[in-house]
């Protein structure tokens, strides 16, 4: 198929006043002319002064024209930019609208626009559905249905602060609910605008902070759970900025110090809370964690204003902070209730103890008749013989001096047992003191010769000379040898094919410690049953009450020492305590 290429038809253009103007001149002149030529002949001078009005007015109307022609040029072309800016303008404003529209539906924040009463004038898609609506559902509804009832007043509150302070801008945070029923927490920022055929309304940006509200729930939560356990369990946390000195505390901290609550506290404030006799040692172990920024653990008491006392025990760990700074983290326990339950434990074993010593001591009443009768009955010999000697002709004095020292001697040793009897009968308090352990040793020894001769035991010593002394209460102490000693004693009954020894050791260790050891060669001890016999009630014994050995755990434990026992390689069982020699620094 053929296409005839279009053809351009030329159109005609109106002509402008101007033209008109020039032609009905042009016109007149020719009109002129031939007037001149075909009518009467003027007179010379009237045609040339015609001829010449005509040629000017020509003149004029041509400078006229040009004028009018230039300045309709220019009127054609400033009406065409106005028009074109105006279209631009036009243009411009379409292109703005839909970008701001674009933003408003699609703007991750919810927007709204209420009137005076509360009624949906605008929302945007984005807003519209996280609520889980389509737009048509909330416009012309009331705000409230995106509400739960209960916070129905704060919203009208809300939206009148709004419109009785137009154009001040106010914000809250609040729960807002979607179709399926399900919250979610916004922060809204509102402003009152008066609109121009003078309506008000309310503009409503929501900023939906579930997420923030839920990790602060959370944290709120986890506060309270931490604050709770703190006050369930008497600790308090603590955390201390070294550089600064700057010491900030839990509340349960606060509760046990008994300070009101403020942001942050000094050393030298805690300090004056710290019982004067401890205040010393706390504040050494300060510097010293000051300076080498290591972990540290202390307890001392606190000196309250109502003159009680109370004791803690505080231990932190050391950490650096992104500024390259030395901090402590810790915690701190309130002790009194432990410490005065450890106090009435520590009575009741006494006592307990102060029956075994009794007890103990009724089972060699024979042993201690046989030691003092021995020196009693020395002073009766030797005082014969002082008698004898003084009554010959010619008395002997330097015999009867002799006799007369034998028998203060003597005495002196009666005296000695009877007074070991009865301290270990009295019923006395915890009274340390530094004690030669081989001499401890050697007292109760005195005091069991007879029971260790009646059950045919040979005793063995292999004490270590010149121990340094241990600081303990030497009642005590004696009382656990005594035991382990009749323990050995009664293991050994039952042996008739060896002989029955008992080996007492002092030495002392590389760790710096007193070690003593009380081994015989009975019937031992089953493996299975050794730690069981430190046990309260348990006994091997048929008349044994089994708390003897309970009773001397916990007197060594409370020297800071340890009781053990082993069986032997061969026969019998080794019992074994250790006591440290040097006297730590003790918090209470």
């Amino acid at each position: 198929m053929l296409v005839l290429p279009m053809m351009r038809i030329p159109t005609t253009r109106p002509w402008s006043a101007e033209q008109w103007l020039l032609g009905g001149m042009v016109l007149a002149l020719a009109a002129t002319c031939v007037g001149l030529v075909l009518g009467p002949r003027p007179a010379a001078s009237a045609h040339l002064i015609a001829l010449a009005l005509l040629v000017a007015s020509l003149a004029a109307a041509l400078l006229v024209m040009r004028v009018a022609s230039r300045t309709s040029r220019q009127l054609e072309a400033m009406l065409r930019g106005r028009a074109g800016s105006e279209e631009r303008a036009t243009e411009a404003l379409r292109h703005s609208e839909a970008q701001w529209k674009e933003v408003f539906e699609h703007n991750p924040v919810m927007y709204f626009m209420v009137d005076a009463t509360g009624l949906v004038l605008s929302v945007n898609t984005f807003g519209a559905a996280q609520l889980g609506y389509a737009v048509s559902e909330l416009l012309g509804q009331s705000v409230l249905r995106v509400f739960a009832a209960e916070d129905h007043p704060m919203v009208q509150r809300n939206v009148a602060a709004c419109l009785d302070n137009i154009g001040q801008t106010h914000n809250w945070e609040i729960r807002k609910v979607r179709k399926d029923g399900s919250r979610l927490w916004v922060r809204e920022n509102a402003k009152a605008v008066r609109r121009l055929d003078d309506q008000l309304i309310v503009l409503i940006a929501c900023e939906d902070i579930t997420e923030r509200k839920q990790a602060e729930n959370a944290l709120q939560q986890s506060e309270m759970y931490l604050t709770e356990a703190q006050r369930l369990s008497h600790t308090g946390s603590f955390g201390w900025h070294v550089a600064s000195g700057e010491i900030i505390w839990s509340e349960e901290t606060f509760r046990i110090f008994a300070f009101d609550r403020v942001p942050s506290l000094k050393h030298d404030t805690v300090l004056q809370r710290i019982h004067p006799d401890d205040r010393g040692r706390v504040q050494r172990t300060i510097d010293r964690a000051s300076l080498d920024g290591k972990d540290f653990e202390h307890g001392y008491r606190l000196l309250m204003p109502d003159g009680t006392i109370k004791y803690v025990h505080a231990r932190a760990h050391a950490v650096t902070s992104l500024a390259g700074d030395i901090e402590f983290i810790g915690a701190v326990t309130d002790v009194t209730a432990r410490k005065r339950a450890e106090a009435e434990l520590h009575e009741a074993q006494t006592n307990l103890a102060h029956v075994t010593r009794v007890t103990a001591l009724g089972e060699l009443a024979a042993s201690i008749a046989h030691e003092v009768n021995q020196p009693l009955a020395a002073v009766v010999a030797n005082a014969a013989a002082c008698l004898r000697w003084l009554n010959r002709a010619a008395p002997d004095l330097n015999e009867a001096r002799g006799a007369v020292r034998s028998i203060i001697s003597d005495g002196n040793r009666a005296g000695e047992i009877i007074q070991r009897v009865r301290a270990l009968a009295n019923k006395t308090t915890d009274q340390r003191a530094p004690l030669d352990i081989n001499e401890a040793i050697n007292e109760v020894i005195s005091l069991v010769q007879h029971q260790l001769q009646s059950h045919h035991v040979s005793l063995q010593l292999d004490l270590a000379p010149a121990l340094p002394p241990v600081v303990a209460d030497r009642i005590q102490l004696q009382q656990v040898i005594l035991n382990l000693i009749v323990n050995g004693i009664e293991a050994m009954q039952p042996v008739a094919d060896r002989p029955r020894e008992l080996v007492i050791r002092t030495r002392h260790d590389e760790a710096g410690q007193i070690v003593v050891t009380v081994a015989d060669c009975g019937v031992g001890v089953a493996t299975e049953n050794a730690e069981r016999l430190f046990d309260a009630f348990y006994t091997t014994k048929a008349s044994g009450m089994g708390m003897g050995l309970s009773i001397c755990r916990s007197i060594v434990e409370a020297h800071r020492g340890r009781l053990s026992v082993a069986a032997n390689t061969g026969h019998g069982a080794t019992f074994q305590f250790t006591l440290p020699l040097g006297q730590e620094d003790r918090a209470w």
